[in-house]
């Protein structure tokens, strides 16, 4: 919290509330999900003063938007120390990550052979989730 306040934005209440319920949930969330999760702690924030402060703390480099393809935008919190891909499944919307470590060389090769300087990266791998490929094949081997 205090990282907002050294980049120069304003620690309300309501930025204190929305940043403290981001950084408790797991995973990805929506702002409709960080909207749901204050409600149920008993605070009464709207969508709009959500979604103005998910943009402050874009602007501050405190989370990052993600795409996954669902139509819907999530948030993960920054950490440049570690880097990793999301699979997203592409039948049930469950995501999972994955360090780089691997493919570290492949991103820093391509920035190189075109004359890019990388500050980061981000990749998101379509396909089938273990459990959706388990239910399809049951599903053949029954007709």
């Amino acid at each position: 919290m205090q990282t907002l306040q050294k980049k120069g934005f304003k620690l309300t209440r309501q930025r204190k509330v929305i940043l403290k319920v981001f950084l408790d949930m797991a995973g990805h969330p929506s702002p409709e999900e960080i909207h749901k999760e204050i409600r149920r702690r008993g605070d009464s924030l709207g969508m709009a003063t959500i979604y103005r402060t998910l943009k402050v703390l874009l602007e501050a480099d405190i989370v990052r938007k993600l795409e996954f393809g669902d139509g819907q935008s999530r948030y993960e919190q920054r950490n440049e120390e570690e880097q990793h891909l999301h699979m997203v499944c592409k039948r049930c919307g469950q995501t999972f990550e994955a360090p780089t470590v691997a493919v570290d060389w492949l991103f820093e090769e391509l920035a190189k052979i075109h004359e890019f300087e990388l500050h980061g990266h981000t990749a998101y791998l379509y396909g089938l989730c273990d459990a959706c490929i388990s239910s399809s094949s049951k599903k053949h081997k029954k007709g």
